[in-house]
C-alpha cells in the first residue's frame, strides 16, 4: 500500500501552540523550584530545634539545632572525617549553603578550625551534586534520555570528587608540613588584605526564593492550619510533598520540551547560550548568582540533556560557573556579617574565600584535562543506563553509606 504525501508529512500546528507549550514550561519551572524549596525548607526545619530562641545569643543552653545535627559534625576534626561530613551534611539538608554557613559557626563557636571546617566545604561540593543526579532519575524510563541526563549529572559529581582527590592530600601535606594548609594560607591572606573588619554590604537578595515562597508557605499552612499536623510530621509532609512536586515538574517539563525540539528552539540553546564554552560559563556563573544555588542552576540543565537539546561537553563548562557563582554569592554575604568580633568575621570570610579557591583551582586543572570527567561520566552513564541498578547504589552508596560509615567508624574508634 502505497503512502500518500499526506501520509508521510505531519499536519502543521497552529502558530500559538508552540507558546503555549513555552508557557507551560515556565509554569513547571515555577513548580520545580517551589518543589525544590518545599523539600530543603522541610529538611533544614526537621533539624532546626524548637526551643530556640532567636533573641538570645547562640550558646550550650540556646541551640540554633538539634543535637543530632551537632553530632553529625562532631568529627570532623579529622580531616577525612571532616571531608565526609560536608558531603553527608549536604545531602541531607540539600544546600552547601548550609552546610558552609554551619562549619563558619563551628568554628567560631567551638575548638574546630579553620583547617578542617576547609574539608567540610570540599564534602559540600561534592554533596551538592546529589541533587542533580536525583533529578535525572526522572529519565530513567527512557534509556537513552536517562543515560544523556545522567551523565549530564555526574559530570558535576566527578569534577568535584576529582579536585577534591588533588586539594585533600595537597591541603594536608602543606599543613603537616608548615602548620597550615594550602588553601588555609590563601584564604585566610586574601580575608586580611578584602575584609576591613566591619559590614561592606547587603546580603545579597534571592529573587527566586521569594518568588516561590508564596507556594511553599501554602503548603505549610495546609499542612499545618488546613489538616492540624504537628510541627515534625508537617515537616515531614512538606519534604515528601516537595520531593514529589519537583519530579512531577520534571518528568512534564521533559514532555513539553520533547514536544518542543524544534528547529528554532535547539537553535536558542546551540547557537546562543552554549554556543561556545566560555558563554555557557557566563551562564552558569549568571544564572547561579542571580538564583545563588548551583543545585538549581546545574538541575535545570539536566532535562535539556535528556531531551537532546545540550550535550554532556556543553554542560561542563556551564557547570563550572555554576559552582563559582555560588561561591560569589557566599563571599557576598560574608562580607556583610553579623559576626559578634572582626575575627570571627574574618574566619566566615576566610572560609568563603577557600569555597571560592576549590573551584577556581579545580577548573584550572580539570577544564583543560576534561576529557577525564567527561569520560569518566560518559563511561559511567553507559553503564548506569544498561543496567538502572548501578544508578541506585551510586546514589545511595556514595552520598549516604560511605559518609555514614566513615562517620561511624570514628566514633566508635574514639
Amino acid at each position: 500500500m502505497s503512502m500518500t504525501w499526506s501520509d508521510r508529512v505531519p499536519e502543521a500546528q497552529p502558530r500559538w501552540k508552540p507558546f503555549l507549550k513555552i508557557l507551560l514550561v515556565f509554569v513547571l519551572l515555577y513548580f520545580f523550584l517551589g518543589g525544590m524549596q518545599a523539600m530543603g525548607h522541610g529538611l533544614k526545619a526537621l533539624g532546626e530545634n524548637p526551643d530556640f530562641d532567636k533573641s538570645q545569643p547562640a550558646g550550650e543552653a540556646n541551640l540554633p539545632y538539634r543535637d543530632m545535627v551537632y553530632d553529625i559534625f562532631r568529627h570532623a576534626d579529622n580531616p577525612l572525617v571532616g571531608l565526609f561530613v560536608g558531603v553527608l551534611a549536604t545531602s541531607i539538608f540539600q544546600s552547601s549553603s548550609f552546610t558552609t554557613s554551619f562549619a563558619v559557626a563551628l568554628v567560631v563557636t567551638t575548638p574546630l578550625s579553620l583547617h578542617q571546617a576547609i574539608f567540610i566545604i570540599m564534602g559540600a561540593n561534592i554533596g551538592t551534586s546529589v541533587t542533580n543526579v536525583g533529578v535525572s532519575f526522572t529519565h530513567i524510563r527512557r534509556s537513552e534520555e536517562f543515560e544523556r541526563a545522567y551523565g549530564s549529572a555526574i559530570v558535576h559529581d566527578f569534577f568535584n570528587t576529582l579536585t577534591v582527590l588533588v586539594l585533600c592530600p595537597v591541603e594536608w601535606a602543606v599543613w603537616r608540613l608548615t602548620g597550615r594548609g594550602l588553601l588555609e594560607r590563601l584564604a585566610s591572606t586574601m580575608s586580611q588584605a578584602f575584609y576591613t573588619g566591619a559590614p561592606t554590604g547587603q546580603k545579597p537578595t534571592n529573587i527566586l526564593k521569594d518568588a516561590v515562597q508564596p507556594l511553599v508557605e501554602a503548603l505549610e499552612w495546609g499542612l499545618t492550619d488546613g489538616l492540624g499536623l504537628e510541627r515534625v510530621t508537617a515537616n515531614i509532609v512538606l519534604t515528601v510533598l516537595g520531593v514529589a512536586i519537583l519530579f512531577a515538574a520534571l518528568i512534564l517539563i521533559t514532555k513539553a520540551l520533547r514536544s518542543l525540539v524544534l528547529h528554532r528552539v535547539e537553535q536558542f540553546f546551540d547557537k546562543v547560550l552554549f554556543r561556545n564554552a566560555a558563554t555557557a560559563y557566563i551562564v552558569g556563573f549568571g544564572l547561579t548568582f542571580v538564583v545563588q544555588s548551583s543545585s538549581i542552576t546545574t538541575s535545570l540543565a539536566v532535562p535539556l540533556v535528556g531531551a537532546g537539546l545540550l550535550t554532556i561537553r556543553q554542560v561542563f563548562p556551564y557547570t563550572l560557573g555554576a559552582n563559582l557563582g555560588t561561591t560569589f554569592t557566599a563571599l557576598i554575604a560574608s562580607f556583610a556579617t553579623s559576626a559578634d568580633t572582626p575575627d570571627q568575621a574574618r574566619v566566615g570570610v576566610a572560609l568563603a574565600f577557600s569555597h571560592m579557591l576549590f573551584n577556581i583551582i579545580g577548573a584550572g586543572v580539570w577544564y583543560p584535562g576534561r576529557w577525564v570527567p567527561i569520560g569518566l561520566a560518559t563511561w559511567w552513564a553507559r553503564v548506569a543506563s544498561k543496567s538502572k541498578r548501578y544508578a541506585v547504589i551510586h546514589i545511595i552508596v556514595f552520598f549516604f553509606i560511605l559518609p555514614v560509615s566513615v562517620i561511624l567508624v570514628e566514633w566508635l574508634r574514639r
